[in-house]
């Protein structure tokens, strides 16, 4: 009988008609809100950079590396030792390349066109084989599909990030000239070995990897190098990056033989790309810490609101008491007044929270556009990625109740032990 009569009149003094009880429980239900939706919303951000960590760079970077190191590999060779390995993996072969990416000034423009046009940049060419590496890679979803199929060998066609097409200010279609660091020796001195390509095509994947892309096709970058055979990188893609270190481990155990010294390297390395799962996981930790005291802080503002409704309503408790109530019911009514308006600032909490997320995702652009700033440099990703996932709202939902039946337990035991007699004679 205590607990349903605690419940009517736990509801009853929720539902109050009282326009200052009204006002202080609107109060501390909208800051408790607030504070749960924001909590929403930056659990749905780090998720969604997760799972464009996941989804998007992990397929398209290698998850293990196998480097030589002073001289080539011979790819049949290495193949076969790692033809029986415990674990089912897609390989591809490729050549890497240090040099310059120049665009040459244009005869006929005006010197500030001509300007415009005579840029270089650093950059890694990775000369791959394109069959193989789609098979390892899901760069097709990121290309015009008919650009992988003009980087044939022998054409000298250069795939080029979107940053690094934006920062060369070419396009499809245009030529630029590929400079070594090695020299060839002539009658007029040395010369930095060059070759010039035609860029077949951008590849727009939206992340940090649009500013360090450039592949050529792997016999072009041998000519490149005057590599008659070999590779000197082999990449790796498997079924769970995560597990990466210890597939690596295995590779490393088997002590390969082949013709060159070699490293066995993971996406986790700290040159490599590593550092954004732990800072994706850091910024998560950080963040919900930081912002679970914003709503723990919004939820012990229930303590005075709900010691308000106490002081209040002392004249109802000790007739209660009188009338027979115990203690028990005196509290739970209040505990579960607090719970109330917990439960209402929790949901309009996660309903806001959803509407701020999906607003943030459409929004950001329409700010970017219109601020000609792009709000997300400096992130591996270039675009707003919300995605809610039920464990997180469900982890929000615990975090905010526990939190708010904490903070309501003492006006309910100051409720308890409050002495119906001197409260009758003080009226």
């Amino acid at each position: 009988m205590t607990i349903p009569l605690a419940h009517r009149i736990g509801w009853r003094y929720f539902r109050s008609s009282r326009d200052f009880l009204r006002s202080v429980a609107s109060i501390a239900m909208l800051g408790f809100a607030f504070s749960v939706a924001i909590l929403v919303v930056t659990q749905a951000i780090i998720s969604g950079f997760e799972t464009e960590l996941r989804d998007r760079v992990l397929n398209l970077i290698p998850h293990i590396t196998i480097q030589s190191h002073g001289g080539t590999m011979d790819l049949d060779d290495l193949e076969n030792q790692l033809e029986d390995l415990s674990f089912e993996y897609r390989g591809s072969p490729e050549l890497e390349i240090d040099g310059l990416i120049v665009v040459h000034p244009q005869a006929g423009l005006n010197e500030e066109a001509s300007e415009r046009r005579g840029r270089v940049e650093v950059a890694r060419l990775t000369g791959i084989d394109p069959d193989r590496h789609l098979r390892r890679s899901t760069i097709e979803e990121f290309v015009d599909a008919d650009a992988m199929s003009r980087l044939t060998s022998g054409s000298f066609q250069i795939l080029l990030g979107r940053d690094k097409a934006r920062e060369l200010k070419v396009t499809t279609g245009d030529f630029v000239t590929v400079v070594m660091k090695e020299a060839t020796l002539t009658l007029v001195g040395a010369v930095p070995r060059q070759r010039r390509f035609q860029v077949a095509g951008i590849i727009d994947t939206r992340t940090f990897l649009d500013a360090l892309t450039a592949y050529i096709h792997i016999d072009d970058a041998a000519r490149l190098q005057r590599l008659n055979e070999g590779i000197t990188t082999y990449r790796l893609q498997i079924d769970d990056p995560f597990d990466a270190v210890r597939l690596a481990s295995e590779i490393l155990a088997r002590e390969l033989r082949l013709t060159s010294s070699y490293s066995v390297s993971t996406w986790f390395s700290k040159e490599k790309y590593g550092g954004l799962a732990d800072r994706i996981a850091a910024s998560r930790n950080l963040l919900v810490l930081i912002f679970s005291l914003m709503v723990a802080i919004a939820a012990f503002n229930l303590i005075s609101t709900v010691v308000v409704f106490v002081n209040e309503r002392k004249e109802d408790i000790a007739v209660l008491r009188t009338l027979g109530g115990g203690r028990v019911l005196i509290g739970s009514s209040f505990l579960i007044t607090g719970f109330m308006i917990s439960l209402l600032g929790l949901l309009s909490g996660g309903v806001l929270g959803v509407l701020m997320g999906y607003g943030l995702e459409l929004g950001l652009p329409i700010f970017s556009n219109l601020l000609s700033v792009n709000l997300l440099e400096g992130y591996f990703v270039q675009e707003l990625n919300i995605e809610f996932v039920v464990s997180d709202l469900f982890l929000v939902a615990v975090i905010g109740l526990s939190l708010t039946i904490l903070a309501a337990i003492y006006p309910a035991w100051r409720a308890m032990r409050l002495d119906p007699v001197e409260i009758l004679r003080s009226d």
